[in-house]
């Protein structure tokens, strides 16, 4: 009796969900394959859109560039499918935190350094350069 008393009074469960990470809205223009809200993106996830791009362009090989309007061209085709991994990727890498599981992180660097500090628990992790 007394154990289904003390399980009813603990809080329910719930599932932790990355609910608020924006997906990649992926554009074909002629040849070229554009990511049309990289600044969302990266202002969601706290991240120099330079940085996001080059993860990308070194992730696939091709050559790209960050236009005015502030989205991702790279000059071949590329599948959604396949940068929605790379996107997957870069977000288990270089965003999500490995302590606590948290989004909302900071990427840190000094010198040639690089950590994750994260917002939520105060964990640095050190993450490989891009």
């Amino acid at each position: 009796y007394l154990l289904r008393r003390a399980l009813s009074k603990l809080p329910k469960k719930t599932i932790t969900q990355a609910y608020d990470i924006p997906s990649l809205a992926v554009e074909y223009v002629g040849k070229h394959t554009v990511v049309s809200n990289l600044k969302i993106i990266s202002e969601r996830l706290r991240r120099d859109p330079r940085l996001i791009m080059r993860f990308f362009l070194k992730s696939t090989g091709k050559p790209g560039a960050v236009n005015e309007k502030g989205q991702l061209e790279i000059y071949d085709l590329i599948k959604k499918e396949s940068l929605d991994e790379l996107y997957k990727r870069f977000l288990n890498t270089y965003v999500r935190c490995s302590t606590c599981g948290s989004y909302d992180t900071e990427l840190i660097r000094h010198g040639k350094i690089w950590y994750i500090k994260c917002l939520a628990c105060g964990a640095e992790t050190f993450v490989n350069p891009i």
